[in-house]
């Protein structure tokens, strides 16, 4: 007998949504009705599954075994089962328990084969939408002036950086003829590389400022010479060291592109070369078969971590570089200043120690330098890019084209703003550099006079070491004169910094006048037309990149009010004539997730993630809160008698993860009565010392902390008014620590219309072992803290742009997250101005 053909799903995606189907109502039924009911299901059931309906046959068998499992326990079948069960059939139960087994069985399978169909269907559909969305956005990306499209997972023409991914599309592909130059040290290319016939060996050590292209093929490994002789031929070139992620001045991959774009006369490039993007430590982890060996570890030391990685710099301490203490003379006279012999000696090596000093300095200055340089070439370059696709854009009439653009202009003008402020840590650091370099140099300069005075008393007492003061001079002379050469390099640089800062001005103010209104606006920010709506403006934004470092200058505000964090500022403020704004308004999409459940977040406005981090607490908190047993108050001290009276015996994982508490002590300064006050907190807002560029986490909490002296206060003891002091004190710790920096301020200038300024103070603060012993009483938990995320926020008041920085607790290492990229980031990147919420966690006790 054939088997009956299956008629197809319809009624559910499970068993379970089968299983809600097989309810029966047994109200005001008697016995025997319920038996003609159960007739009427099993035939049912025996009809459905000849048809081949299997959801319909199983969920009837159901309801025909839920009848007759409610008869066998009604009364009148328990008087007259023999009755009962002719009616029923004495076959029918068992046969219907094993059909509807049978039958779920099979569904069962069906469902997970329907699902897994689905599934497919779902990954079919969404290669084709990210297929559909990568066309466009290539022809979004395409100029007129191109002819014929590149091939695919080939970088334009103006791109320096080549993805691990691109590499491995171009080289599976293999239209297109590649040489790869691993520029690490020979012996890791030795131990693993890239599994390509065209990848060679450019030996990080035998590459060098200066050298030609001639001189570097001698030096070659003899297995790459031949390969590198066939490079005028190659369609792409691609450099690649341990981990850099850009061509950084003065780095490995600069010095080798270098000497092949100016110092090789052989041969004419038809493309620059292309650095990898996350260097072979990227490749390795994503591509391990497409190498010699996926077991290569990479190399740990901290400065392979990034191209412009401030903190491997070796900055020189003063007590490191003081000149040792001279040996006491028991033969010099009282009152004569002693003087050690050796004096030769002690002067060439104080000489060379203090050169030493001074040029590391200097050379540390250097690096800033260019890295800032960098910098501004990258947001030079950017707004460049930004200004072509506002303009394509413009044109464009297609409506999803015209998102595209939208879409890429917004993630250029993210980029911006972190390039912005990553310029404005960059030129605080060099501040901060110049500054140990004047105070070094001003003690040189004493320290050098007073050995100066020794030498001419020692060789005045006619010692035979006459020659000494003249090396030593010499040695001084010739230091000093390197110092020098260094500092023309640095003021060279600086003047570099200048003109391209003067240019970028330039395009910029004629980019401004073709896109003047007929209106003229205020200054030089144009922030669009009043009459035009959200939806048709798209992103408002002024011509010219505002000047991070001139709006955050805090050298001549006044301390700044105190203000309440949960009144929200206005999204719109008016700003000052000297400044330049950015409007980053959203014009498309739907309501976002939040905002279908708190009326607050709807809308296009700008929203704060330090107001949306407390409401988003306070509302977890109230939705997964439970009931506890209230402890006896009287067993209490005042500090938990406080926390229960805050949680009305209703906690939550919330509660007990983040949320702390503050001891307030008001003190009258006559009596000495105090009053001490308790307030639960889920993060501590800290304000941020006033007219400084930067400071500490510790200067953040001991302003927080310290005493505030009030007028008038009605002490209890005294029964009059007295001066008192406000002390405040951390006497619970939260498991989770949350950390705010108040960086938004009313500025006074422009009180009355409440317009707003960001602080862009930078702020050093641990990723390790926050010790919070110092800031806190004897509380309960460990003190000690580790970082593992920080909110940064970008940009000003009138339009931001946020992104987190996050440890993988399972890799150990930093995560960048902005928008939809993932990428990673060195753990010296963690700290800058834009660091906004930070996120602690308690270290665990051992």
């Amino acid at each position: 007998m054939t088997e009956t053909r299956r008629l197809q799903l319809h009624l559910g995606k499970c068993i379970e949504d089968l299983d809600k189907l097989h309810n029966v109502d047994f109200k005001s039924k008697r016995a025997t009705m319920l038996c003609k009911t159960a007739q009427k299901l099993f035939d049912a059931a025996e009809e459905a599954r000849e048809k081949g309906d299997e959801e319909y046959s199983y969920v009837q068998y159901m309801k025909y075994l839920r009848v007759v499992s409610y008869i066998s326990k009604d009364k009148d079948y328990l008087k007259d089962k023999t009755y009962f069960n002719s009616m029923l059939g004495t076959k029918n139960p068992n046969k219907a328990l094993d059909a509807a087994e049978s039958l779920k069985n099979s569904l069962i399978l069906r469902y997970k084969k329907e699902e897994q169909a689905r599934r497919l269907q779902d990954i079919k559909e969404n290669e084709l939408i990210k297929q559909k969305i990568d066309e466009n956005r290539k022809k979004a990306m395409e100029t007129v002036v191109v002819s014929e499209p590149l091939p695919l997972g080939v970088p334009g023409p103006d791109e320096v950086t080549i993805k691990s991914e691109q590499l491995y599309t171009i080289l599976k592909n293999g239209k297109l003829k590649v040489m790869i130059m691993d520029a690490r040290p020979g012996k890791d290319y030795i131990d693993s590389h890239i599994n390509h016939p065209a990848c060679i060996s450019v030996p990080e050590e035998v590459i060098s400022p200066g050298q030609s292209a001639h001189v570097l093929e001698q030096n070659l490994p003899a297995a790459s010479k031949p390969i590198w002789a066939e490079r005028a031929s190659m369609d792409i070139i691609v450099m690649l060291d341990w981990s850099s992620s850009a061509v950084i001045p003065g780095k490995t991959l600069h010095l080798l592109k270098t000497i092949l774009l100016k110092w090789d006369i052989k041969v004419q490039y038809s493309r620059q070369p292309l650095a990898l993007s996350g260097g072979y430590e990227d490749w390795l982890l994503k591509y391990p078969s497409f190498t010699t060996n996926p077991q290569a570890t990479p190399p740990s030391q901290q400065s392979m971590l990034d191209d412009i990685m401030l903190d491997g710099i070796d900055y020189p301490n003063f007590s490191d570089l003081s000149p040792p203490a001279a040996p006491v003379n028991r033969g010099s006279k009282p009152g004569e200043p002693a003087v050690d012999r050796a004096s030769k000696s002690a002067a060439l090596a104080l000489y060379s120690e203090r050169a030493r000093g001074v040029q590391t300095l200097l050379e540390a200055q250097e690096r800033v330098a260019d890295t800032s340089l960098t910098l501004e070439m990258e947001r030079l370059q950017a707004e460049q890019d930004w200004e072509n696709i506002r303009q394509q854009r413009e044109v464009e009439q297609r409506d999803e084209m015209r998102d595209m653009y939208k879409l890429r202009e917004q993630e250029i003008i993210s980029q911006l703003m972190q390039l912005e402020s990553k310029q404005y840590d960059m030129e605080q650091e060099n501040l901060s550099l110049r500054e140990q370099l004047e105070e070094y140099q001003r003690r040189e300069k004493e320290e050098a006079a007073k050995l100066a005075e020794n030498i001419a008393r020692e060789a005045e007492g006619g010692r035979p070491e006459d020659d000494a003061p003249a090396e030593a001079a010499a040695a001084a002379a010739a230091a000093r004169a390197r110092i020098a050469a260094v500092q023309a390099q640095r003021d060279a640089l600086d003047r570099r910094r200048e003109a391209l800062e003067l240019e970028r001005k330039r395009k910029l103010a004629e980019a401004r006048a073709k896109r003047k209104p007929a209106r003229e606006d205020d200054g030089d920010t144009y922030m669009g037309s009043p009459t035009e709506s959200p939806g048709t403006t798209g992103l408002n934004r002024s011509q010219s990149s505002p000047n991070i470092a001139k709006v955050s200058s805090d050298e001549d505000e006044p301390v700044a009010p105190h203000f309440d964090r949960s009144t929200k500022p206005p999204p719109k403020v008016a700003p000052s004539s000297d400044l330049q704004q950015r409007d980053f308004q959203p014009v498309w999409g739907d309501v976002n997730e939040v905002g279908k459940h708190q009326r607050a977040f709807r809308g296009s406005e700008q929203q704060d993630s330090h107001e949306f981090l407390t409401i988003l607490m306070d509302w977890l908190h109230l939705d997964l809160q439970f009931t506890i047993k209230p402890p006896h108050k009287e067993t209490l001290g005042a500090s938990e008698r406080a926390w229960h009276e805050y949680t009305k015996s209703k906690e939550s994982l919330v509660l007990r993860l983040f949320y702390g508490q503050i001891r307030s002590t008001v003190r009258c300064t006559v009596c000495r009565a105090s009053s001490p006050t308790y307030d639960s907190f889920s993060n501590l807002s800290l304000e941020l010392p006033p007219h400084s560029s930067r400071c500490t986490l510790a200067d953040c909490l001991n302003l927080y902390l310290n005493g505030e002296r009030i007028p008038g206060w009605n002490c209890p003891n005294c029964k009059e008014k007295r001066d008192a002091v406000k002390k405040l004190d951390i006497s619970r710790l939260p498991p989770v620590l949350v950390i705010h920096f108040k960086r938004f301020y009313v500025d006074p200038k422009e009180y009355t219309c409440n317009a707003y300024r960001k602080k862009q103070t930078y702020i050093d603060f641990p990723l390790e072992d926050l010790d919070m012993r110092q800031f806190s009483l004897d509380c309960p938990g460990n003190p000690l803290y580790n970082l593992y995320a920080v909110s940064n926020h970008y940009g000003s008041m009138e339009g931001g742009h946020y992104t987190a920085y996050c440890k993988s607790s399972v890799y150990g290492k930093w995560y960048k997250y902005d928008d939809h990229l993932v990428t990673e980031i060195p753990a010296s990147e963690v700290r800058s101005s834009a660091a906004y919420i930070l996120f602690y966690t308690s270290v665990s006790q051992s």
